[in-house]
Parts: C-alpha cells; structure tokens; sequence
C-alpha cells in the first residue's frame, strides 16, 4: 500500500496512524510518499490561518524530502512520525527545535533547520506531489492511498479507530476501491 501525504494534513496525520497499525498488525508494508497541499492551493486567495498552515506545508515539505532522499521510505517514516507527535499532539510549532527533534529521530545530522528555506528540494516534493496525483487520475487533496494498484483521495478519518477495527476499516477500504463503479461515500463529521 501506498499514502501520499502532507505532513501538516491532520486527516494525514489519522490515516498514517491507521495504515501503522494496520501495516505493524499484518505485516504489510507501507510507501510512504510526500504530497503538498501547499502545490495544490498555489495561486489561492487563504484565509491567515490556512496561509500558514501552507507555509508549514511547504517547509516541513522541503525537510522530509530531504530526509527521504537521504534516508528513503523508512527515514521518511520514521521522521514523519517524529515530526507528526510534535506538530499534532502536542501543538509544537515549526522551528529549530522540532526540526532538530525530527532530525535526530532519523539519526541525519548533515541536514539543519536551513533545509526549511531551501528551495531546491521544492522540485523534488513537487514531482512526488504529482505522481499521487497522477495515481488518482485527477486533483485530489491529502490523503491519497494506492491499495492492490486502486488509488483514491482518502480515507478521510476524524480520529484513527479503535485498535480492534484497524484491520476491518482496511479490509473496507480495500474492497470499496477494488469496485470501479464506486466512486464516493461520505457521511457527516460527527462531533
């Protein structure tokens, strides 16, 4: 299975705690892939709010396309979740030291936080962006998630389930993109 993700998606965030569970349940493994949100709203009018949560997008972007050019899918794994914990969980914000706490879980201490400004990774996190698009065959948001060669936006999750639901959520998941006549399912967001 594949997810292309943002970092600073927090439905991302649900999804890749789920895929782990699933993946550390079943033995499956995970590619994990960089999407941006960041490329994807490029030229929109934001509110402020969003318009940092873009700029995160795209600096925390150009920070785990280094570490997976450096360190490939387990580093980029390993470094989102470090970087995830912080940025979700415990409302850090982004700067030198949750970039150096991402760093040093990755054990990459070639890279620093002047990585967050580097432009040059920018191509590199805008070609992985692309290819989860061209998965879906059209313009989605994060997550995107490749199961048995079928690829889609989502799913979309409020919370990751319950442990004992992991596998069943999956299976769900797996049969409904494996049907090419469906194409959406959406409920409201309970609260």
């Amino acid at each position: 299975m594949t997810i292309w993700f943002d970092p600073v998606c927090p439905f991302s965030w649900n999804t890749a705690r789920w895929l782990k569970a699933v993946a550390d349940k079943t033995g499956m493994a995970v590619e994990w892939r960089l999407m941006s949100l960041a490329v994807l709203n490029e030229g929109k009018d934001m509110p402020p709010k969003q318009q940092s949560r873009m700029q995160d997008s795209e600096r925390i972007g150009r920070l785990m396309a280094a570490i997976r050019d450096q360190h490939g899918n387990a580093g980029l794994a390993t470094a989102y979740f470090a970087f995830a914990e912080r940025y979700f969980d415990r409302s850090e914000p982004v700067d030198d030291g949750l970039v150096r706490q991402v760093l040093d879980a990755v054990r990459s201490w070639d890279v620093t936080s002047e990585i967050l400004s580097d432009n040059s990774w920018d191509e590199l996190v805008r070609r992985s962006h692309q290819a989860g698009q061209d998965a879906l065959g059209e313009t989605g948001g994060s997550p995107i998630m490749r199961v048995n060669g079928h690829t889609f936006f989502g799913p979309v999750l409020t919370a990751p389930p319950d442990p004992e639901a992991v596998e069943t959520l999956f299976d769900a998941v797996a049969a409904l993109g494996a049907i090419p006549q469906f194409a959406q399912l959406q409920r409201p967001r309970s609260r």
